[in-house]
């Protein structure tokens, strides 16, 4: 598919900025207790140190995990730190930016030809933290621009965009709300890594790595409410909405989650906590066939499960994280009705090393906000190992997996290496290579099938980096 080639305004930026207009005076209110925010090790230079902020470092991540009041960074593992990093006025500021150079080459197929893809894309982050008592507002925004032949590429110009509002915080409450927004001109997975890990507080996180010829919008929000009941025992509540978009006309496909968790949580020690989980989600699907006249189906399928969790911290370098239980799916279409169970399961291990670390995830879930509109649950498995080689240069290797849980599904793989080095510590300029292999097994024309590498080098600005 060529690439089509055009100016595209911003409107995202205007849109946040009267978010925050609209917002920040509702929030005017204080609190009895001040909130703690986390650092930012991010990917720091060196794992096993911790870069400076305002705040403090969670004391153990089974603590963090119960109230989940910290926020973090778009796209990262990394918490926001709460403080300016990079330049910036007061509580806006601008943390990083990047210049890049990308070759995207795609091996064809019977009926697709092969493409090269050469460009200039230019990246950047702009945020806005302000706290008010224990309450807080945060607002990032990062968009990317590629230039070809002298001209913007729409199809590489891509927006992401998240708002997260600490509306609640005291000794025994968090209360919190969380929406996450994307615009790809065309789905083209590029500029985070696609699986990132916090050594520190063992966080991490996954993201959309699938890529397709045709239009990606995707928007993801939940509200949080978790109350200590003692000492030992929390609860949490969070009900939480996803849509998603693909393609238009006859390629458009759509479709919307409604749904929610209930967990309890005890810590049985310093190191362990054990609970129930219940989640109950509604995915309803709609998108368009070809056919004369055109036909448009609709889907509904409801899933329902109940795991039972443990997290378990095996030492001040060592946690690992899983649930298991069982799922029920029960879907309705042309007046048919289906009910299905399967066993679930989720896993996560984080290990700090000396000087490197090492991370896996398992998880099984909808697929709405990682780049794939269908009612079908997917497996997906991610490892990563990072290597701090010396105090400028810094290796990190991984790659994952997902497939449905059915049987002749989609399937896709990846492999992605990146090298970094310290150019200048006091300025905190890195110059780095990346390396990223996928394949993509496909039944639907929205995403692409066959095999793409892409190689990436520039130069990124980045001072939060530079552990200090």
């Amino acid at each position: 598919m060529p690439l089509k080639k055009h100016f595209s305004p911003n409107f995202w930026l205007t849109l946040i900025v009267l978010a925050i207009a609209f917002l920040f005076p509702r929030l005017g209110w204080a609190q009895e207790t001040a909130q703690a925010t986390g650092k930012d090790n991010g990917a720091s230079q060196d794992t096993s140190n911790k870069t400076g902020s305002s705040g403090e470092e969670p004391a153990s991540p089974i603590e963090f995990a119960w109230a989940d009041s910290y926020i973090h960074q778009i796209g990262s593992s990394g918490l926001l730190a709460g403080n300016r990093q990079g330049i910036g006025w007061g509580s806006l500021y601008i943390p990083s930016a990047s210049v890049i150079g990308l070759v995207n080459k795609f091996e064809g197929t019977s009926t697709v030809p092969g493409s090269t893809f050469k460009a200039a894309i230019l990246q950047t982050a702009l945020v806005y933290d302000h706290k008010i008592g224990s309450s807080r507002l945060a607002v990032q925004y990062s968009p990317s621009m590629a230039i070809a032949n002298g001209e913007v590429v729409g199809n590489f110009s891509n927006q992401n965009a998240s708002l997260d509002l600490l509306l609640y915080a005291r000794r025994r409450w968090s209360v919190r709300f969380n929406d996450t927004f994307s615009y790809y001109y065309a789905q083209q997975s590029f500029g985070y890594f696609y699986f990132d890990i916090n050594p520190i507080n063992s966080h991490t996180i996954t993201n959309n790595f699938l890529d397709g010829p045709l239009r990606w919008v995707s928007d993801s929000a939940y509200f949080s409410v978790a109350y200590a009941l003692s000492r030992r025992a929390s609860i949490s509540i969070a009900p939480n909405f996803i849509f998603s978009e693909s393609g238009s006309g006859a390629d458009l496909r759509q479709a919307a989650s409604y749904g929610g968790n209930v967990a309890w949580n005890y810590r049985t020690s310093e190191r362990q906590s054990v609970g129930l989980l219940y989640t109950g989600q509604l995915i309803h699907e709609r998108f368009s066939i070809t056919s004369i006249p055109p036909t448009t189906l609709i889907s509904d399928t409801v899933y329902s499960t109940v795991a039972g969790t443990l997290a378990r911290q095996l030492s001040a370098t060592w946690f690992l994280r899983g649930a298991a239980g069982v799922t029920t799916s029960s879907t309705s279409q042309a007046s048919q009705s289906l009910r299905q169970w399967s066993f679930y399961g989720s896993f996560g291990v984080v290990k700090q090393l000396k000087r490197s670390s090492i991370g896996l995830n398992y998880s099984r879930g909808d697929t709405l906000s990682n780049g794939l509109i269908s009612s079908q649950y997917s497996d997906r498995i991610d490892g990563t190992y990072q290597n701090q080689i010396n105090h400028r240069l810094n290796w990190m290797f991984g790659g994952g997996y997902l497939r449905q849980v059915q049987s002749g599904g989609f399937s896709a793989w990846y492999v992605s290496s990146d090298l970094q080095f310290l150019l200048a510590p006091r300025a905190g300029l890195f110059a780095f290579f990346d390396y990223s292999r996928k394949n993509q097994s496909t039944n639907t024309s929205n995403l692409f099938a066959g095999n793409r590498d892409l190689f990436a080098f520039g130069l990124r600005w980045q001072p939060s980096r530079v552990a200090h």
